[in-house]
C-alpha cells in the first residue's frame, strides 16, 4: 500500500516543484517517504481529513487553531505548519495536502497573506466541491469595505454559489473570546454542508 502512494508523493513533488526525477537526491527521497509515514498516510488513510487554511498572524491563528480542535472530533484536521516539512517551498507542500484532503477549510478574515494564494489555487475544479470558507464578515462595515481585495471577495461569490460559504460575525469591537465563540458556532453550520 504505502509503495503506491510513496511513488505517486514522488511523482507529485516532482510535477509541483518542477523537477525531473533525476534531480531527486537519496536523502531528499527519504525525507518524503518519512513525510508519508509521519503524515501524510494519516490524511490519507482518514475516512474525512480537514485541511485548515487562512492567515498565520497571531490572533488568527489561534482562531485556525481552534478550528482544527474542533473539526478533529469529525476527522482528521491539520494545518500546513502541522505536517513534516519534505518540500523546498510550501507551494508544493500546500498541493500536496490539498489533493489528499477529503475536505479544505478556509477561515479567511482578510486578504493579507499566502491563504490569499491558497484561495485561487483551490479555485481549479478538482478543489471546488471539496473546499468550504468561513469568511469573517464585517457588519458595521460596507461589504466593499471590507478587508477583502477584489480576488477574494470574487472568488468568496464563486464559493458562495457553490453553496460553501458560511459567514460568521467577525465585528472590530469583539473580544477574541467572542470571536472564537461565533467562529465555533459557525464550523457546526459547515460540518452540516460537509455531511449532507
Amino acid at each position: 500500500m504505502t509503495d503506491g502512494h510513496l511513488h505517486q508523493l514522488v511523482d507529485d513533488t516532482l510535477t509541483y516543484s518542477e523537477r525531473e526525477e533525476d534531480d531527486l537526491t537519496i536523502d531528499e527521497y527519504r525525507t518524503l517517504r518519512r513525510a508519508l509515514h509521519e503524515d501524510v498516510l494519516d490524511v490519507i488513510a482518514a475516512d474525512r481529513s480537514f485541511f485548515v487554511i487562512g492567515s498565520y498572524d497571531e490572533a488568527e491563528r489561534r482562531r485556525l487553531e481552534k478550528t482544527v480542535d474542533r473539526l478533529y472530533n469529525e476527522g482528521h484536521a491539520f494545518l500546513l505548519d502541522d505536517t513534516f516539512e519534505a518540500w523546498e517551498n510550501w507551494t508544493t507542500q500546500f498541493k500536496i495536502y490539498a489533493d489528499r484532503a477529503t475536505h479544505v477549510v478556509g477561515v479567511f478574515e482578510h486578504a493579507d497573506g499566502g491563504h490569499e494564494w491558497e484561495a485561487g489555487y483551490l479555485d481549479h475544479p478538482e478543489y471546488r466541491r471539496k473546499t468550504y470558507v468561513l469568511k469573517r464578515s464585517y457588519p458595521s462595515m460596507e461589504p466593499k469595505a471590507e478587508p477583502f481585495d477584489g480576488m477574494m471577495a470574487h472568488y468568496m461569490l464563486l464559493v458562495h454559489r457553490r453553496g460553501n460559504l458560511v459567514e460568521w460575525d467577525g465585528s472590530e469591537g469583539a473580544s477574541p473570546g467572542e470571536l472564537e465563540s461565533r467562529l465555533e458556532a459557525v464550523i457546526a453550520e459547515c460540518l452540516d454542508l460537509i455531511c449532507e
